[in-house]
């Protein structure tokens, strides 16, 4: 298999994605879950401490005074009127503000511990907290995801992923590695795409999607992503996976 051609399925992380905040920062998969936690209470601390610091009773009488004959040098001043304003008012804006930040956190969070919750039901702990990518015996080849655009005359090839195969084993389907593959992408996007211990697990990268396409002997499993650094450093670990089962099987053989 040479090309996979990109025809995506719509998954709950990639709705994730596109969900909506006013708050700079706060779309789900702008930080973790805990890192989205923890801003929404640093958010609502400033919020009661702007809190604390209005007053609906205070007052201030402030005067504004006008020239007569439209400003011009020498003219009278004309009459001056009063205006009574709360000085505080300035913290309650405050307030309001950050506690709607801190909204926008709280549902980014929610929004990704859902996610996680709904891709991983009936997957166990073991294929949740282990990628299926460090399978590395059962890796049978890697090679790069093109993707072609423009004509068939001449067409624009470039490179957005990778492309790992697996070989068939004992009770696997098309169908749920590909629930592996999103509870996975979910997860990741719950830790903030931060795993240190899945070093050449390509669904770790933010942005990063998965398809799996059954093949005659196997599972051919299609990572993407739409930025060029990203689908880069996909291929990067792809390609260390590959030099992993390379290594799996000379010491087997040994």
């Amino acid at each position: 298999m040479n090309m996979i051609r990109s025809i995506w399925y719509t998954s709950t992380l990639s709705l994730l994605a596109a969900a909506c905040a006013s708050t700079p920062g706060a779309k789900p998969h702008d930080m973790s879950d805990a890192q989205h936690e923890r801003e929404s209470q640093s958010q609502g601390a400033t919020a009661d401490a702007h809190a604390a610091q209005y007053d609906s009773n205070a007052r201030v009488e402030r005067w504004r005074c006008s020239p007569r004959g439209g400003g011009r040098a020498g003219a009278e001043f004309g009459g001056c009127w009063s205006s009574v304003l709360n000085p505080t008012t300035a913290h309650l804006h405050a307030a309001e503000d950050h506690r709607r930040q801190a909204a926008d956190h709280r549902a980014a969070s929610a929004a990704l511990r859902g996610a996680e919750a709904r891709s991983c039901v009936g997957i166990s702990s073991d294929d949740r907290d282990m990628s299926p990518f460090e399978h590395v015996e059962d890796i049978t080849s890697v090679e790069p995801l093109i993707d072609r655009n423009g004509s068939s005359v001449a067409p624009s090839l470039r490179t957005v992923g990778a492309i790992v195969t697996f070989r068939a084993v004992p009770g696997m389907t098309s169908k749920w590695l590909q629930r592996v593959m999103d509870c996975h992408l979910a997860r990741n996007a719950s830790l903030g795409h931060t795993v240190p211990e899945m070093p050449n697990c390509p669904l770790v990268l933010k942005g990063a999607q998965a398809r799996v396409t059954a093949t005659g002997n196997g599972f051919a499993v299609a990572i993407r992503s739409d930025d060029p650094a990203t689908a880069r450093e996909i291929l990067s670990r792809a390609e260390r996976l590959h030099a992993a089962t390379v290594n799996s099987a000379a010491s087997t053989t040994r």
